[in-house]
């Protein structure tokens, strides 16, 4: 080809293909847009972690929803689904492997990831081949309020060197465990002597996976992975917003609260609360997958519905059980506001396919559920141990209650409600509802408050009909009152766990307040709309930027660097003294980032990770003894350390200024070598120590 020829042909070649892309669907161009950018952020390891992570929890749901019969669903309510779908498959394929006695290895996820990938862009090029419909100005501007919202949540750990405080630790040993024997981190050994463990684990599992795909630093994969999962709280919230009002208006508004406007959940990256995060998500999925079945009109729909319900019941069992008696509670409001409108005949058909429907939720989970029963249910049932609870911890924290804007929030959500109440709104009654079930399921105390009144109620009723049974049914109520009966606070439902979960109903009835008065048809009011729920967005994330609560951050990049120093150059079978800090009654923590030695390089320390209270009673007894004597040692009472050190056999010891081993208790004792020191850490080698 001449030199001549050359440029002519570059330009048919480039005309050619766009061309090509013009002739595309707008869906297509989507896709293909949205691969580049994955391609750039994969350059990353918090970018690899983002898109592993999405693949997960999107995928498997994904590639099994859309071959379900039926009309599709607004593309939001199809994320959540596919979110709660995939959520729920993972830990059921890691149960029902954990109980046949077998294991994922390693080979298999990443062979599975890379054929979840590939099925799911070709599925979505065959899918967006015809969709030719341009993004709504809401869908923009819901876009808009999840980018402000991505950003805020990589900004909100960019000083962070570890997860924060307490959750952190025990989830990254049961994700280390996890990814190690691919199956249920129901055992914990070798690193504490826990065997059945009635904790938990489908969060975790679901992380191994990703860890597994992408590798990387453990610590990392957490705090991306969390932060992906705090981010999407903002879409699934739209989501509900969207299932509960049917105005796009709704989603964007209640997108923006959750998203960059309420403290929660983005606070939670302090606890480390991510259990919580991936229930929150289900939940979602849950309400969606009922509301349909509720409403199905013929029994295909409805038997297809019922089936997606009972997946996600199952999931979500696995991943919190909290959360689990919360979805519950708005099951239960969707199915009250419902049957208002319904036949005798329907309820009872309806409620008998859902108790159906529970007992397979059941038995998919039934290996957890039988563990549950056995280390849970029947001690509880034979007095060995209590599922009531008392003093503080069922208390209300008004901090959290009331944390950054809430009293604004609540105000609002309050108005909203009121403002739906006067539209005769079902969304607003459903919400209440299930606002006050959690109220009820947290504070059981105000049953016997609330019964009298119905009582009376019911009781008058049976009177001016003359009908017997409802006349017994308020006397009985009546007989339920303060003086009577006085109903114990469950373990499982403080009152904190509610607070901090309100956003996601305050929101979506804020949201739908905001579409109700809110005029759309006129193009000033629109945009005036729209710079104010931006403004308020930026204000919102201004707020946040540094909402770690710097109490709850144990470690620092010194930390982190020492950990790495542990794993590189000590022994496998050594062990650490670490620092320790009272925290709940029986269980000690760490103060410092010595506290990360076994989760990240399973060696022994001291203190050990909170687990330890589900293991060996002995080993979980000399556990407590230990971190008590650490505790002792730093309020000024006469410790032997020496006597200690040489008891537990220590061979190393974590010091900081953080807790009670500090570095000058050892700068000049005979024997003690320090081997490592940056920045306030210094690890001394004992005269124990024995290579």
């Amino acid at each position: 080809m001449s030199e001549q020829q050359t440029p002519h042909t570059t330009i048919l070649s480039s005309s050619a293909g766009q061309s090509a892309l013009s002739q595309l669907s707008a869906g297509r161009r989507w896709l293909l847009s949205s691969l580049a950018i994955g391609a750039i952020i994969a350059f990353s390891p918090g970018g690899r972690t983002i898109l592993a992570t999405g693949l997960w929890l999107l995928a498997p749901g994904y590639l099994l929803e859309r071959l379900l019969p039926g009309a599709r669903l607004h593309w939001l309510l199809r994320i959540a689904l596919w979110i709660g779908i995939s959520a729920s498959i993972i830990p059921l394929i890691y149960l029902w492997i954990t109980a046949a006695n077998g294991h994922l290895e390693g080979s298999v996820i990443i062979v599975g990831a890379i054929l979840l990938a590939a099925g799911a862009i070709i599925a979505a090029w065959r899918d967006l081949a015809h969709l030719q419909v341009q993004p709504s100005a809401s869908a923009w501007l819901l876009i808009g309020v999840l980018a402000i919202t991505a950003w805020l949540r990589a900004e909100q750990i960019a000083d962070l060197a570890l997860p924060a405080w307490v959750d952190s630790v025990h989830h990254a040993l049961m994700i280390r465990v996890a990814a190690e024997t691919g199956r249920a981190p129901w055992t914990l050994t070798p690193y504490l002597p826990v065997v059945d463990m009635p904790y938990h684990w489908g969060y975790h599992v679901v992380i191994a996976a990703i860890w597994r795909t992408v590798g990387g630093e453990l610590t990392d994969v957490m705090l991306w992975s969390g932060q992906m999962l705090n981010w999407l709280q903002s879409l699934t919230a739209a989501a509900l917003a969207l299932l509960c009002w049917r105005r796009p208006s709704a989603a964007v508004v209640a997108a923006a609260v959750v998203g960059c406007i309420s403290w929660m959940p983005a606070y939670y990256v302090s606890w480390g609360r991510y259990t919580q995060l991936s229930g929150l998500l289900l939940l979602v999925a849950l309400a969606i997958g009922w509301q349909y079945w509720l409403t199905a009109e013929t029994r295909r729909e409805r038997l297809v519905w019922l089936g997606l319900v009972t997946l996600v019941i199952a999931g979500l069992s696995l991943i919190h059980m909290r959360i689990f008696v919360f979805g519950g509670a708005l099951i239960v409001a969707q199915s009250i506001v419902w049957a208002i409108r319904q036949s005798r005949s329907r309820i009872v058909a309806q409620m008998t396919q859902a108790l159906l429907a529970g007992v397979v939720a059941i038995a998919l989970a039934a290996p957890w559920w039988l563990l549950l029963l056995r280390r849970v249910l029947l001690p509880a049932a034979t007095g060995a141990q209590s599922l009531t609870s008392g003093g503080s911890y069922v208390q209300l924290n008004r901090d959290l209650m009331w944390i950054g804007p809430n009293e604004w929030l609540v105000a609002l959500a309050l108005i909203s409600g009121a403002l739906g109440i006067a539209y005769r709104q079902r969304a607003t009654t459903t919400i209440l509802l299930w606002i006050g079930g959690l109220i009820l399921l947290t504070n059981p105390w105000l049953v016997s408050y609330l019964c009298p009144p119905i009582g009376i109620i019911i009781l008058l009723f049976g009177i001016i009909r003359r009908a017997w049974l409802p006349g017994g049914a308020g006397l009985l109520l009546l007989a339920i009152n303060p003086f009577t009966v006085r109903l114990p606070f469950l373990w499982l439902l403080p009152v904190d766990i509610a607070a901090i979960s309100l956003f996601l109903p305050l929101s979506s009835l804020i949201g739908g307040g905001a579409a109700l008065i809110w005029p759309t048809r006129h193009r000033l009011w629109r945009i005036s709309g729209t710079m104010i729920l931006i403004g308020l967005c930026f204000w919102g994330a201004d707020q946040q930027r540094a909402i770690v609560n710097p109490v709850t951050v144990l470690a620092t990049a010194a930390d982190r660097a020492a950990i790495a120093w542990i794993k590189d150059h000590t022994p496998p079978n050594a062990r650490f003294l670490v620092n320790a800090a009272p925290w709940l009654p029986g269980v000690a923590r760490g103060n410092d980032g010595g506290w990360w030695i076994t989760p990240l390089t399973g060696r022994w320390m001291s203190t050990p990770p909170a687990l330890f209270v589900y293991g060996d009673v002995d080993a979980a007894e000399a556990a407590r003894r230990r971190s008590q004597q650490i505790i002792d040692f730093g309020n000024g009472q006469p410790i032997d350390l020496d006597h200690l050190i040489t008891t537990e056999q220590i061979d190393y010891i974590y010091t900081s200024a953080a807790g009670p081993l500090q570095p000058e208790l050892f700068a000049d004792k005979t024997g003690y070598e320090p081997v490592f020191a940056q920045d306030g850490i210094v690890i001394y080698r004992t005269p124990v120590f024995s290579p």
